[in-house]
């Protein structure tokens, strides 16, 4: 009777719902039981809460010969259970499974069937629902949560509040979920700045920042958030990674957030100018002092603070100083937002724009004797002399074969990174001293596996 298969008992099963081996088969049984007692339906044993037995539940579906017949038990139970707070607690273990493990194929059009069926009745199918196409689409969450995170499950109080980074020091605050997704967030982030198209999207990152900066990588875009921000010292920051879609600036949040992320790079030296270049210098500072709708004539010190911290002590001052009031009258009646478009369309022709930046203290090129800047897009990673800007090596993303970490040489020293790159032919050894070599690593990674043509990864060590 097919009916009776999937209609609540009050008795605990012999054996499995689906054909299954005998070993699997009396895992199968002890999952029921497990369910009937975290529903209420069957007294708990000593010692065990309901929290043990939902662990227990959810370590026996990570076995995949499980899955199916945990849910085939849980849909049984939740259909015609004459108590509904016993019923709401199989919803709510179902809401859980369906964020965790997909069914198999063959079961999955059954189950979609079933929540959709059950959606106008059942808050909780409807939530289901969301949760498998989330599993579907990311491949489920698969850290357990902790103890307090699934009592506020199970009570309905899911939500949390995330803060993000973003450029400028603006921060932009988010409620998240038991299973929301890197992805999402930054989607969420890109619409505050009129960004839709699905390839822009894919060119911003979220970067997991943790025990001051001793850790920082950018999150996959199918990281579940709850897994990885479970600490005080953890930290998200939004910055944008490509730069291949062209710069539109139809959007007031666009602008800004883009200008705060491109002025933070060319003050730290990422994007570099040459401290002789005296008009070029006094034309970003212009732009800079209106950007801030100050019309006031801007001090000597005003004029370092709009110059990149590496130049103060090289550049000629008094000459910047005459040419930014030049500009400064030239660019009379240009609006803070006319100001930063300006200045984003001056550092778009800079050799390094649309590269991720890292200061590198040394590199295993004789070339190249003091630091150099080394800069990552999804194509390439290049070195650059900040002094001459002339590029000295270019290396294809797709030829990378190994990434070493290496340790500090000296104590208190920076770590390194030693780069395989090349053919079997002709291989080819490069190494980077930098305090960010674990950033560079992740971030390389990170980047080979967003590119369409590469095919394969490089290893990691």
């Amino acid at each position: 009777d097919t009916d009776s298969l999937v209609q609540y008992t009050k008795a605990p099963i012999q054996e499995s719902l689906l054909s299954l081996s005998d070993d699997v088969s009396k895992l199968a049984v002890a999952s029921f039981l497990a369910l009937m007692r975290f529903m209420g339906d069957q007294s708990k044993p000593r010692g065990k809460d309901e929290m043990d037995l939902l662990y227990e539940l959810l370590k026996l579906c990570q076995q995949e010969k499980l899955r199916d017949e945990i849910y085939c038990q849980v849909i049984k139970q939740v259909t015609g259970h004459p108590r509904p707070e016993h019923c709401t607690r199989g919803w709510s273990f179902l809401s859980l499974l369906t964020g965790f493990f997909p069914p198999s194929t063959r079961l999955m059009p059954y189950l979609t069937k079933f929540l959709q069926d059950s959606g106008p009745s059942q808050e909780l199918a409807r939530s289901s629902q969301e949760h498998l196409q989330r599993t579907v689409k990311y491949g489920g969450r698969r850290r357990m949560p902790p103890p307090g995170e699934m009592k506020a499950f199970l009570k309905g109080q899911a939500i949390r509040l995330l803060l993000i980074h973003l450029p400028g020091g603006v921060d932009y605050r988010t409620n998240i979920q038991t299973f929301t997704v890197a992805a999402e967030v930054q989607e969420e982030l890109c619409r505050q700045m009129g960004i839709t198209e699905p390839q822009e999207v894919q060119e911003f990152a979220l970067f997991l920042i943790k025990e001051k900066s001793q850790l920082v990588r950018p999150l996959q875009p199918a990281e579940y958030l709850n897994s990885v921000v479970v600490d005080q010292d953890v930290s998200l920051h939004s910055r944008r990674l490509h730069w291949e879609t062209p710069l539109h600036f139809d959007n007031s949040t666009y602008i800004s957030t883009h200008y705060s992320q491109v002025l933070w790079d060319y003050l730290q030296g990422k994007l570099p100018v040459s401290a002789k270049a005296d008009a070029q210098l006094a034309r970003l500072a212009a732009l800079q002092h209106l950007s801030k709708a100050n019309r006031n004539t801007p001090s000597g010190q005003d004029l370092l603070a709009y110059v990149p911290k590496q130049l103060q002590r090289q550049v000629n001052t008094a000459s910047i100083k005459n040419l930014m009031g030049q500009e400064l009258r030239r660019l009379e009646g240009h609006s803070p937002q006319e100001a930063q478009i300006s200045f984003i369309e001056a550092m778009s022709q800079l050799p390094l724009f649309g590269y991720t930046v890292y200061g590198v203290l040394r590199v295993s090129m004789q070339a190249l004797s003091g630091p150099t800047l080394l800069g990552l897009n999804r194509q390439h990673l290049i070195l650059m002399d900040p002094s001459s800007q002339s590029l000295y090596c270019r290396i294809a993303l797709k030829s990378l074969q190994r990434l070493h970490l290496l340790s500090p040489l000296e104590e208190k020293g920076p770590p390194g990174l030693e780069v395989n790159y090349g053919s079997a032919d002709n291989p080819q050894t490069i190494w980077f001293e930098l305090p960010q070599a674990q950033e560079l690593l992740y971030t390389t990674v990170f980047l080979i596996d967003s590119s369409a043509s590469c095919t394969e990864w490089p290893s990691i060590n």
